[in-house]
């Protein structure tokens, strides 16, 4: 190996670290909420704990990416860290619930920089077959955060307190900023006299806000046709056609126009919301589908997730091998999503008599079939991308994801219980969780079960025009070196 491979390597490492940190608070913190409420009371914002987090990591995203292009990755990365830290201090100190809400939503914001910054700092200072060997390394950060976060947040409530979540998050803010030093020190400054359109930004985070929120309350809080629900999804409709009449004036628009009509990074965002949107509000849903249709306990249920993200991480990996070997980015995803599709397909056909093992397994597959796609569709963008657009391309592709899973998961779960209650099944709450602790039926299980299947039936679908937006997509053989160091 050579000296420069292995620096860039090393580099990588701490980049990954820094991922680890933002992915690991989206799961860590489920497995201390019976502590909080019992030390912070305030039962009925519990859910905004875990949803603020979301919903500022969602709208911070593209604008970070966009600040990243003007002013640099390294001084954003820095303030990134900063922001989580100071953000997981003022949580760990919270004295009351609205207090700790307030604490997560500055968290989130450093946590969506953590992982954006870190992944557009990798287009920067690797070439984009190397990257899509990296890409595959994330994914396996992605899966570890997912399967140990649960653990580790319930062992540290139960030894040290709830607090104790967030505490930690300090000195391993401090050990991602070290780690990372080497990548750092090879960031670009940013474009001199770069500036934000601030009021595009403005827009689009208040619309942003206004979609997810109306999506969380959505059959929950408030019913689907309620005034609070379409007003929210109205002034997000109103948000989006004014950030769009925005952008094509704006002289540093967030995604310049010209990249969404981009002949390859604009179906590589169609396609990243579609496969990602699809497949995550399965894995957030489908613990539903044990608890509720099988009646499993919850620890079970989570457990069964396990092979589907270790296989989601297995393909991401084998993929992005591949494409560093050969430049081809095309053949690992379109092998490798027909059995995504198949596998979906077998969900659907026999959701009310699969035993809970055999939907896991079929779920692994859909999870082994969509990794080689979640490795390969950001390198292909990227690649598209001038080294300028880097980080608005990277942040509107994590956008596409978040944006896709939130509607999926909304409209899957309204599906699921619109299927319930026409079949004349028990019915005493308005969201898939609330089932899970009541004793159900065999009759109103099988419902569920039933409901289930159309979401899997959809998700086999989804895969296939995946499958054909890929299939179209005409990108260059993935370059060896760096945009930066060919411009």
């Amino acid at each position: 190996m050579s000296a420069a491979a292995a620096t860039d390597r090393r580099a990588v490492g701490g980049l990954m670290l820094a991922v680890f940190l933002g992915a690991l608070e989206q799961t860590v913190v489920a497995t201390a909420l019976p502590a909080i409420v019992r030390e912070l009371q305030r039962i009925d914002l519990l859910g905004w704990t875990i949803s603020v987090y979301l919903l500022a990591t969602a709208a911070a995203t593209p604008v970070i990416a966009k600040l990243g292009d003007l002013h640099g990755r390294r001084r954003l990365m820095h303030a990134c860290i900063g922001l989580f830290a100071l953000g997981s201090l003022a949580c760990a100190l919270a004295p009351s619930m609205p207090a700790l809400i307030a604490a997560r939503a500055l968290q989130g914001v450093g946590g969506a920089g953590l992982i954006v910054i870190a992944q557009a700092a990798v287009a920067e200072i690797a070439g984009p077959r190397e990257r899509s060997r990296y890409t595959g390394l994330f994914a396996m950060v992605w899966a570890l955060a997912g399967l140990i976060g649960p653990v580790l947040g319930g062992l540290l409530t139960d030894a040290l307190g709830w607090r104790a979540v967030f505490w930690i998050n300090l000195p391993l803010g401090a050990l991602a900023l070290w780690a990372g030093a080497p990548a750092l020190r090879r960031l670009g400054m940013g474009r001199p006299g770069g500036r934000i359109d601030l009021a595009g930004t403005t827009v689009f985070v208040l619309a942003t806000c206004a979609l997810l929120t109306a999506l969380s309350w959505g059959g929950g809080r408030y019913p689907w046709l309620s005034a609070p629900v379409l007003g929210g999804f109205a002034a997000a409709a109103l948000g989006a056609l004014v950030f769009a009449r925005q952008q094509g004036r704006s002289a540093e628009p967030m995604l310049p126009p010209a990249l969404l009509r981009d002949a390859v990074i604009g179906p590589a965002l169609l396609v990243c919301l579609l496969m990602y949107g699809f497949y995550i509000a399965v894995a957030v849903l489908i613990p539903a589908y044990f608890q509720i249709g099988h009646g499993l306990p919850a620890s079970r249920a989570g457990l069964l997730l396990v092979p589907a993200l270790v296989a989601g991480a297995i393909g991401a990996l084998g993929a992005g091998r591949y494409a560093a070997r050969s430049g081809d980015y095309r053949r690992p995803v379109l092998l490798a999503l027909p059995l995504a599709m198949l596998a979906a397909l077998a969900m659907g056909l026999w959701a009310q008599s699969l035993s809970p093992l055999a939907a896991a397994l079929l779920f692994a597959a859909v999870g082994l079939g969509t990794g080689p796609c979640s490795a390969l569709v950001n390198v292909i963008a990227q690649n598209a991308a001038p080294a300028e657009q880097l980080g608005a391309v990277t942040g509107a592709m994590a956008f596409a994801r978040t944006l896709g899973a939130a509607v999926v998961t909304a409209a899957g779960s309204a599906l699921i219980l619109l299927h319930v209650r026409q079949g004349g099944g028990e019915f005493a709450g308005a969201r898939l969780s609330e089932f899970a602790a009541q004793s159900l039926s065999a009759p109103t299980r099988e419902l569920f079960r039933a409901g289930f299947a159309q979401l899997f039936f959809a998700t086999a679908l989804a895969m296939v025009a995946t499958w054909l937006v890929y299939a179209a997509i005409r990108s260059p053989v993935l370059r060896l070196r760096p945009a930066a160091a060919e411009s």
